[in-house]
């Protein structure tokens, strides 16, 4: 009976406290979903855009060695701008750099169900001690299956061979448009 009153006791305390919980975390929420969403944004469109330039300069090989130079100091600077750290992370990846975590492979697996079942994907936030971090899916677009598609049938014999140059350990193949490729992480400091 004791335990039972402490409990009801904890949480008429936390239910009281609650609104004001509630709407420092809804705060959060809109504050941290918009920049996350601005910030993966401008993140695909330049990286995407760079891609498209490599493409014309010298075709897909070319798209592919610019990628392997040059998308993490892209997405570095980015995080600078931004005061953020930006990352594409996946379970299967192209550079070993980008592989996801457990929080990461989770949320993956998450965006994938929404997608069969047909419902639109919403990024998501997690709280942690000094930071918070966004989640949004990375969907492979049909442009991307000649890089990512599958080897023989949207990637071509030359492309695979550059790709298994660049990369040895490449696992990043065999998907399908609109198919849940990675996600972006994107972190930031909570402020004090």
């Amino acid at each position: 009976m004791k335990k039972l009153l402490f409990l009801a006791a904890g949480i008429l305390l936390g239910a009281c406290h609650s609104k004001k919980t509630f709407q420092s975390y809804s705060h959060l929420d809109t504050t941290y979903i918009t920049r996350g969403n601005a910030i993966a944004k401008i993140s695909f469109e330049t990286l995407s855009s760079e891609l498209q330039k490599a493409m014309q300069r010298g075709g897909i090989d070319s798209a592919l060695r610019y990628c392997n130079l040059h998308a993490h100091p892209l997405t570095d600077s980015l995080s600078r701008a931004y005061q953020a750290s930006v990352k594409r992370v996946s379970t299967k990846t192209r550079n070993p750099n980008n592989q996801a975590d457990e929080l990461a492979t989770f949320l993956m697996k998450g965006f994938g169900i929404e997608i069969s079942e047909g419902k639109p994907t919403t990024p998501k936030l997690v709280l942690k001690e000094d930071s918070v971090l966004f989640f949004k899916p990375i969907l492979l677009q049909p442009l991307c299956l000649a890089c990512h598609g599958t080897p023989g049938k949207e990637i071509a014999f030359s492309t695979d061979s550059t790709i298994q140059k660049l990369y040895p350990r490449d696992k990043a193949v065999g998907y399908k448009t609109n198919e849940v490729r990675g996600v972006w992480r994107i972190g930031f400091k909570l402020k004090n």
